[in-house]
């Protein structure tokens, strides 16, 4: 028996939220995630997992279903995992964009890898075992919720938080980063994301008057529309803070156009935007060649990608901010084990 592709199952997995978690862009109360199990014909099996996201990357758990089943899988049956390289390629080539369902293919593909060198997938991508402390993403809701939930995560350990921005107008916004930064104390660090709330002139003003606040802001994430790449360059080069790009950057392509346009000060890498592990680390090789600083993020993931992630963000050194905060979002009835504020790296 050697190490070729067996075969390849797709299933869904749902999970109730604890709370609605709200952006600019939608709410969401589950979280639904495409669990891929890839068996070699010498009984390994690699498991993957891919959540959708219609408003990022526009994918559906149908759509990733489909994608899996009837653009990857006839690609890659029978292929042989030691032609490494060819095999991520012909994944990456097996279907136009669907990038969460690619990921989901990599991940399990990468846990086969990992097995076969019997190691862990941390190592097998350069990193060391260390842990990695996420923050928490506070979602849109009224100013009071906002400020109790930062409270009590406070109190549980969490050192970080971001808070969604945009939806409304923005002195109600202010008043929000002002009351939360005054519960959790002046130096906790927070990040500000719009998720496109802005046009480009509502964000200058919104985030030069953010830093006119003196909070520990250390950040403000995709101001603009994800396609206004000369607006988002507009409010990058008028503004006080640094400006991080998420939605606009889902391939090693877009990054570079972004970088050499001087369009964002950080970027966001997410596997389910990349389309895996293999075109994140180009995105994050890219961008540490140019100085630029990442942050590891996610969608409404279940844990098996986010144990992708957390993997990732320990092997690259320009991984400074992470935020893979899904899996404590997890209603407690799910009963799913999260470790303190901390997430442990998978070995």
């Amino acid at each position: 028996m050697g190490n070729k592709i067996e075969s390849i199952t797709v299933d869904s997995q749902r999970l109730p939220l604890a709370e609605p978690f709200t952006t600019s862009q939608h709410a969401v109360t589950q979280l639904e995630a495409m669990v891929v199990r890839i068996q070699l014909d010498n009984g390994l099996t690699g498991i993957g997992a891919a959540s959708p996201n219609a408003v990022v990357t526009g994918d559906t758990m149908g759509t990733m279903q489909s994608a899996v089943r009837e653009g990857i899988t006839p690609a890659i049956i029978g292929a042989d995992i030691d032609d490494w390289e060819n095999l991520l390629a012909t994944v990456q080539s097996s279907i136009q964009h669907n990038a969460a369902a690619k990921a989901a293919v990599e991940i399990a593909l990468y846990h086969l890898r990992s097995q076969q060198f019997d190691t862990s997938l941390v190592q097998l991508l350069g990193g060391t075992g260390v842990t990695i402390q996420t923050d928490y993403t506070i979602g849109i809701a009224d100013t009071e919720h906002m400020v109790a939930m930062a409270r009590a995560l406070a109190d549980k350990g969490f050192a970080a938080f971001k808070i969604k921005v945009g939806a409304g107008d923005l002195d109600t916004d202010v008043e929000r980063v002002r009351a939360i930064a005054n519960a959790v104390g002046g130096l906790t660090p927070l990040r500000l994301d719009a998720n496109q709330g802005w046009t480009p002139k509502q964000a200058i003003s919104a985030i030069n008057r953010f830093a006119d606040l003196n909070l520990n802001i250390q950040f403000v994430e995709q101001p603009v529309r994800a396609d206004d790449l000369d607006g988002l360059a507009r409010v990058t080069a008028n503004v006080a803070l640094p400006v991080m790009a998420d939605e606009s950057v889902h391939t090693y392509r877009d990054a570079l156009r972004l970088i050499r346009m001087h369009a964002c000060d950080l970027i966001n890498i997410k596997l389910m935007k990349t389309g895996g592990l293999s075109q994140a680390t180009k995105i994050a090789e890219l961008c540490a060649d140019y100085g630029i600083d990442c942050m590891v993020g996610c969608m409404i993931e279940a844990p098996i990608s986010l144990a992708a992630a957390v993997a990732f963000a320990s092997a690259h050194r320009n991984v400074q901010y992470v935020d893979l905060d899904a899996a404590y979002m997890i209603a407690p009835e799910a009963n799913v084990q999260t470790q303190g504020t901390r997430l442990m790296v998978v070995t």
